[in-house]
């Protein structure tokens, strides 16, 4: 799952701070492929869905888990290590 395409992209902009759907347009621009990433990720267990309270309104926000940081380090190394 994790060589999927956008996958590491939506991770790594989700380690940063947490993230509404929309504001992941830029790590993966099509909708139908966001959503479903985010659905494997959060089944994984390398990400989580919380409700954050802006003012008066209420949005669903993804968050990195210890598993995803975890991963996401890993692919990192790998990254790294396939440069040299």
């Amino acid at each position: 799952m994790l060589a999927k395409s956008f996958t590491i992209e939506i991770l790594e902009a989700i380690s940063k701070k947490p993230r509404r759907f929309t504001d992941l347009k830029q790590a993966c621009p099509n909708a139908s492929t966001r959503a479903t990433r985010l659905r494997e990720l959060r089944r994984s267990g390398f990400i989580r869905s919380i409700i954050l309270e802006i003012g008066e309104q209420s949005f669903i926000h993804f968050t990195i888990t210890d598993k995803g940081k975890k991963a996401l380090q890993l692919l990192q190394q790998l990254e790294e290590l396939s440069k040299s």
